[in-house]
C-alpha cells in the first residue's frame, strides 16, 4: 500500500492498491457514508446517438456499499457533483484494481483505520506462487506493485514415458525448494498450481514426510492452464486467492475473539456485551476492543465507542461477522473487551 496523500484536517487519505492484500484491507475500510473519488468508465449517449460510449471521468460517490470481488474492490453510490455527461446523483460503482488510486473521505478518521493503513504500507501479505507440472516449475514471491519470479525449474521427463519415477523425483525436488524458500522467508500462504491433477502427485509425495505437517498447513491449492509467467497473472485472479486473504484475515481475528475467550474461561481480565464493556470503557480499562462489523453498520453509538477506547489508550479491532471469530463474539453480544485490569 501505497499513501500518496493525507489531509487528516479534511479527512482525505489518497492510496494507491499495491497488491490484492491491499484491495482486501480498502474494502475493509471503506463503509458506508464516505465518499470516494476515483477514476472510472462510464456508458453514455452523446447527443442524438443512438449508441452509448465508453468515457473515462473522475467521478466522487457518496458510498452505499462495497465488495471485494473479482479480484477488485468494487464501491458503489450516487456522484456527488455533475461531472461532463454524468448528473449529480446518479448512481454508479467504481471499480479499484491492483496499482489504481483511490480518494477515501471520511468525517472523521478512527485511529485503528490508520493504524491498519500504516502497517499495510509496511508488512505485506508474504505471498509464494508455485506453478508445476510434470516437466516445469515456476516459483513468484508477491510484493508491492505485482510478483518477482524466483526461480525456474526443469523436471527430466521422456515425453513418451509415464512412468512416475523420474517425475516422483522432479516433486521431491520442488519440495526442497519450496522448503528452504519456507525456512528462510516464512511465507504466509504458498500457493500450489497446476494443470489436471499435478497437484495432487505432489501432496502424495509430502504425505510420507512426517516433517512437513507444519509446511502444508500454508498450501492453498488453485488451476492454472499452464506453467509460465502468464500462468502467475492467471493464479492472481482466482478465486483461490479470494480464499487466502480473508483467511489470513480470519486468522489474526480468531486470534483476538480467543484471547477474550480464554479470560472469560479463567474470569479473567474481561467484558463483553454492551453494558460491560461501556462500564470498562468509562473507567478507562480497555486495552483491546473487540466489536463485529454488523454491531457497527447497525448501532450509531460503535463509533463513539472505539473513539473513546482509542483516545484513552486502548486499540479497536472490527471482527467480520461471517467468520468463525465473529459468530463467537455476536453471542457475546457484538463486543467485548480485554481490559487492563478487573473491575468487577
Amino acid at each position: 500500500m501505497k499513501i500518496l496523500k493525507k489531509e487528516l484536517k479534511y479527512g482525505k487519505i489518497v492510496v494507491q492498491a499495491q497488491s490484492l492484500d491491499d484491495l482486501w484491507l480498502l474494502h475493509q475500510t471503506v463503509m458506508k457514508g464516505d465518499v470516494v473519488v476515483g477514476r472510472t468508465t462510464r456508458k453514455v449517449r452523446l447527443g442524438s446517438a443512438e449508441q452509448a460510449v465508453k468515457k473515462q471521468y473522475v467521478l466522487s460517490l457518496a458510498v452505499e456499499a462495497a465488495e471485494f470481488k473479482e479480484q477488485a474492490l468494487r464501491v458503489s453510490g450516487k456522484t456527488i457533483e455533475p461531472k461532463e455527461d454524468v448528473p449529480k446523483g446518479a448512481y454508479h460503482t467504481i471499480a479499484i484494481e491492483t496499482g489504481d488510486v483511490l480518494t477515501v473521505i471520511k468525517e472523521r478518521w478512527p485511529k485503528y483505520q490508520l493504524d491498519r493503513l500504516s502497517q499495510a504500507t509496511q508488512q505485506p501479505l508474504k505471498l509464494l506462487i508455485v506453478v508445476f507440472d510434470r516437466e516445469s516449475c515456476l516459483m513468484a514471491r508477491l510484493k508491492g506493485g505485482g510478483y518477482e519470479i524466483i526461480t525456474e525449474l526443469k523436471g527430466k521427463v521422456r515425453k513418451k514415458d509415464y512412468g512416475t519415477a523420474t517425475a516422483t523425483n522432479f516433486y521431491r525436488e520442488i519440495t526442497a525448494v519450496i522448503k528452504d524458500y519456507d525456512e528462510r522467508s516464512k511465507p504466509d500462504k504458498i500457493v500450489l498450481a497446476s494443470p489436471a491433477f499435478w497437484k495432487e502427485e505432489l501432496l502424495n509425495e509430502l504425505r510420507t514426510d512426517s516433517k512437513a505437517d507444519l509446511l502444508k498447513q500454508k498450501f492453498v491449492l488453485a488451476t492454472c492452464s499452464s506453467v509460465s509467467e502468464n500462468a502467475v497473472d492467471e493464479v492472481l485472479k482466482r478465486p483461490e486467492m479470494e480464499t487466502v486473504l480473508a483467511t489470513a484475515t480470519a486468522a489474526n481475528e480468531m486470534k483476538l475473539v480467543d484471547e477474550v475467550m480464554v479470560e472469560i474461561a479463567k474470569d479473567g481480565k474481561v467484558a463483553y456485551g454492551a453494558k460491560e464493556v461501556g462500564q470498562a470503557i468509562d473507567a478507562a480499562a480497555v486495552e483491546k476492543l473487540l466489536i463485529t462489523d454488523v454491531r457497527v453498520y447497525n448501532n450509531n453509538d460503535s463509533e463513539l465507542l472505539m473513539k473513546t477506547v482509542e483516545d484513552k489508550g486502548g486499540k479497536a479491532f472490527i471482527i467480520n461477522s461471517e467468520n468463525a471469530a465473529g459468530q463467537k463474539l455476536d453471542a457475546l453480544g457484538g463486543m467485548a473487551a480485554i481490559l487492563r485490569y478487573k473491575i468487577y
